[in-house]
């Protein structure tokens, strides 16, 4: 028995041990050494961010990957082994919100800006001290911050690489937002909510009411849905669909043909605005939702991969 209880107690340290490590390490950017590093670095005061980076083999290029709103650094993995089979360097991050970077803060309780998210990329890449111009990946909520980054860092973009990417607000979700607010307005007259706070109110709801069951994976902790309406809160009246002509990296667009979320036209709409010294290459997934990483990950790897080498002749125009 007392054998059985010391390996016990053993073991329990051990899995302690490797929990405080895994919340420790990359606390400072001195730990970023070596072929590969993955834990956490210390980007400012205050504030770390979780991160799987993989260095690129000679003569290959980096891939900077920006998280869809419900990813985290897990969700890319079968694109990741794709690309990785061509010796990229990648580098992957939890953003503040999402995955191991969500769970040290956790909860999230205050809304999370876009802008804040592109000042913390900008402060990872310095810290990490990984030179520009940089290449970068966004899925949907992550193609929004790699558009705002872009804005303000223009200079430092090589390739912005979009997947289905979040360009407006969802039409939908705003009309019947919108239509809340007007009820409120008529039942309650003395109500002394703003529109804004009334907004936040009813997106409060459908995040809360319809993300489970439309992404099954915010429910992997508690701390997830409120991120997760956080980020949402943070973007929601951020349109790189109006600043188009502030993009002067070569941006290059990948739309899902069976896209739940982002309707064809709204990235269409979007690339139409695109000015044509900034448009790479478009292309239409055929047989794939809105998550392409995971939908047709060789398809998107390979892609990627021919942008990043210069070797991509797919046209301008959406196909």
């Amino acid at each position: 028995m007392k054998v059985v209880i010391s390996v016990f107690s053993f073991l329990l340290v051990l899995m302690i041990s490797g929990f405080a490590f895994a919340f420790s390490t990359g606390n400072s950017a001195d730990n970023f050494k070596g072929e590969t590093f993955k834990g956490f670095i210390k980007i400012r005061e205050g504030r770390e961010l979780f991160v799987d980076y993989v260095k690129p083999e000679a003569g290959q290029p980096m891939l900077i990957i920006l998280n869809g709103l419900t990813y985290s650094t897990v969700q890319w993995n079968r694109f990741v082994a794709e690309i990785s089979k061509r010796g990229v360097g990648l580098l992957r991050y939890d953003m503040f919100g999402m995955g191991q970077t969500l769970l040290k803060y956790a909860p999230a309780t205050d809304v999370i800006s876009y802008q804040d998210q592109a000042e913390d990329l900008k402060k990872l890449l310095t810290v990490m001290k990984l030179k520009g111009p940089y290449n970068f990946v966004g899925l949907s909520y992550g193609g929004g911050i790699g558009l705002a980054y872009s804005f303000v860092y223009p200079q430092d973009i090589k390739n912005l690489i979009l997947m289905a990417p979040y360009t407006e607000p969802l039409e939908g979700q705003y009309k019947w937002i919108m239509s809340q607010i007007w009820a409120t307005r008529q039942v309650y007259p003395y109500n002394p909510a703003s529109d804004d706070e009334l907004y936040d109110y009813f997106l409060h709801q459908i995040v809360y009411a319809t993300y489970p069951q439309a992404e099954p994976v915010v429910l992997q902790n508690p701390f997830i849905l409120e991120g997760v309406f956080r980020m949402v809160q943070g973007i929601r009246k951020f349109r790189p669909v109006d600043l188009t002509r502030q993009i002067p990296a070569t941006t290059h667009l990948m739309i899902a043909e069976f896209d739940q979320y982002i309707p064809r036209p709204v990235l269409n709409t979007f690339w139409d605005a695109v000015p044509a010294a900034s448009k790479g290459t478009c292309v239409i997934v055929k047989n794939s939702e809105h998550k392409i990483p995971e939908a047709m990950p060789a398809f998107a790897a390979k892609w990627v991969y021919d942008i990043l080498q210069g070797a991509n002749h797919a046209s301008s125009k959406c196909q």
